[in-house]
Order: C-alpha cells, then sequence, then structure tokens
C-alpha cells in the first residue's frame, strides 16, 4: 500500500487550520500543520512534503515570504505551493502566481473545492514523474548498451574513458563540462587530504570528472533551458544522480567514482536527494565532492543567474556545514580555498 501524500498546512488562524486538517486527513493525506511562518518554514525544512497550502496574510513571515524562503533551498524549491486568502482582488492571484505559486484558493471554500483542487496538483505531479521515469528508463536502457560497446571497442583505462566521456557531455552541454573540469583539481586536493592510497585518489578524481555523466539522459529542453526549471522539470533534472550511477556501475568503474556519481547531491542534514541519506550514512567521497560541487556552482555565472562574490560564497558554505554540509569536511574545504587564495 502506498504511503499517503504529506501536505504542511500554514496559517495563523488555529480554527481554520484545524478544519483544513481534519479535511485533508479524511480525504487520505497524512497533515503537519504550523500556525505562523518561521515554524511552517523549519517543519518543511526538516521533512519537506508533497504539497504546501499556506495563509497569504499572515505576521511576517507571511505566505509570500514563506515560498520565497522555502524557493532559495534544494530540497524545497520544487514543492507545490497553494496560497489561501479572503481577499478576491484578481491581481492578487496574478501576483501570486507569477511569484511562483501553483494555485489560489479564495475563503470561504468548500470542503469538495479544497479536496479538488489538492487532488488535481498532487495528481498532475505524479503523473508527470512517472511518464519522465518511464521515458527515461529506455533512454538510459538505450545509452547502457551503447557505453559498454564503447568500453569494450577500445577497451580504455578509466582515466581514458572519464576524459572520453567528459567530451562527450560537453556536446550536451558546454557548461556541465566545464563546471566538471574546474572540480576537479579542488577535489583531487581534498582527496589527497582524506586519503592515502593513490588510486582512491585517482577515483575520486574520476568521479569528479564523471559527477553530471547522468544529464546525458535528460531531454534537451530541460538540461538546456536557460532560465529556472519549473517543478515538474527539476523533478526530471535530479534523476541524473541516480542515473548517472546506474550507467558508470554499468561500466565496472570504481566504487568512490560511482558513490560521487549517485550522492553528490545528498545533505547531511537529509533534505538531499535521490536517497535522502544523511551524517555519515552519505558515502566519504559524496560528501567530500558536494561541497566542491556547490562551491563551483555558486562561485560562477550560471544562464539564470551572476556567479556570487568570494566572500558570499565562503560564507555560504560556512553557514551549511552540519546542515547541507559534513562539518570536518568544511574545515578541510576552507583551508584548501585559503591556501589557494
Amino acid at each position: 500500500m502506498d504511503k499517503p501524500s504529506l501536505i504542511l498546512v500554514i496559517d495563523d488562524d488555529s480554527k481554520l487550520l484545524m478544519g483544513i486538517s481534519e479535511i485533508l486527513k479524511r480525504g487520505g493525506y497524512e497533515v503537519i500543520t504550523a500556525n505562523n511562518g518561521t515554524d511552517g518554514i523549519q517543519l518543511a525544512l526538516e521533512n519537506p512534503p508533497s504539497l504546501i497550502i499556506s495563509d497569504m496574510m499572515m505576521p511576517p513571515p507571511d505566505g509570500p515570504e514563506v515560498l520565497r524562503i522555502l524557493s532559495t533551498h534544494e530540497s524545497t524549491i520544487h514543492i507545490p505551493f497553494i496560497f489561501l486568502t479572503a481577499r478576491t482582488d484578481e491581481r492578487d492571484k496574478v501576483t501570486s502566481l507569477k511569484n511562483g505559486a501553483d494555485d489560489y484558493i479564495t475563503k470561504p471554500f468548500s470542503k469538495d473545492e479544497l479536496l479538488g483542487r489538492v487532488n488535481s496538483i498532487l495528481r498532475r505531479k505524479g503523473i508527470t514523474e512517472n511518464a519522465e521515469r518511464y521515458k527515461q528508463e529506455d533512454v538510459v536502457n538505450q545509452l547502457n548498451q551503447n557505453l559498454i560497446e564503447m568500453s569494450e571497442m577500445y577497451a580504455v583505462s578509466h582515466e581514458g574513458f572519464a576524459a572520453g566521456m567528459s567530451r562527450v557531455l560537453r556536446l550536451r552541454d558546454k557548461e556541465s563540462d566545464e563546471h566538471s573540469q574546474r572540480v576537479v583539481l579542488v577535489a583531487k586536493e581534498m582527496a589527497k587530504i582524506l586519503y592515502q592510497d593513490e588510486k582512491i585518489i585517482a577515483n575520486v578524481v574520476t568521479g569528479a570528472l564523471l559527477h553530471d555523466v547522468g544529464k546525458i539522459a535528460i531531454p534537451d529542453a530541460i538540461l538546456l533551458k536557460p532560465s529556472r526549471l519549473t517543478d515538474e522539470e527539476y523533478t526530471v533534472m535530479k534523476t541524473h544522480a541516480a542515473l548517472g550511477r546506474e550507467i558508470l556501475e554499468t561500466l565496472g568503474l570504481p566504487l568512490e567514482t560511482l558513490q560521487i556519481a549517485g550522492g553528490h547531491h545528498e545533505r547531511w542534514d537529509g533534505g538531499g536527494y535521490p536517497q535522502g541519506l544523511s551524517g555519515t550514512d552519505i558515502p566519504l567521497p559524496a560528501r567530500l565532492f558536494s561541497i566542491v560541487d556547490v562551491w563551483d556552482a555558486l562561485a560562477n555565472e550560471r544562464a539564470y543567474r551572476k556567479a556570487w562574490p568570494l566572500e558570499r560564497t565562503i560564507d555560504y558554505i560556512k553557514e551549511q556545514s552540519g546542515k547541507h554540509f559534513d562539518p570536518a569536511i568544511v574545515k578541510i574545504f576552507l583551508s584548501i580555498v585559503s591556501n589557494e587564495n
């Protein structure tokens, strides 16, 4: 039996909060509640729900501010969001949707309207995720077969094959290729501190070079999109980590390389993907590389935003110690960056 979808409801009206919660529970959903925006943000970050329903007009942070804050976190940026409001001005609805909300319900509303909107959004989300997963399975199966044939044909070393695959990725996405080339240098320096075995260090370097290889199977419309991705598009994009590990495992590449490809988007606090691992359950090579990956992504310009200044990037890495990143590895990374500077 499938686990019911988790819905977070945020409203400063305790009676309405209780009423919405009861309707959703009777509709077959699991519900968590918060009577203010601050608690709602914390709950969403600790246990990302399938859907968030929030009152629009609350004491700060109000609904739009909750949406804005959660949109800055990787674990919550793509959660569907519904606003509740007593205001009927059409401009409010337009503004909400422009700010990223998925729907807008005007108070008072009926039980059937609430459940209808919720069911519709979650059904659409599920259909999109399943369709993309099935479509990608066919793509990956064919891709794996092609890669196996290429590997056997040329019988190259892991390092040589990694370099060749990196060039293949460049044909799909120049930005990802340049990113992969840059992170190799820092990842190697960190691996030298954490490992004595030269083979493991080499495996980490290979993993750094091929960490985004799963993006080969991501559709061009998503991979090369020059603006922010929609929720559905981001769901597809997130599959690249598991796809990358699957591709490299099929080719028999070393464990550390697989761990980086499959785990570089996991978070120390458990809010990452694809497995939602936390703490030391995340393999060390993945913990090492996740810092390097985020560092380079922030420090360099992307199609949808400018590069962050050095000080801001460093401050972010420090702030995310114990949240996104392993605190012990953050210290190592910062020492390397300080020495390089």
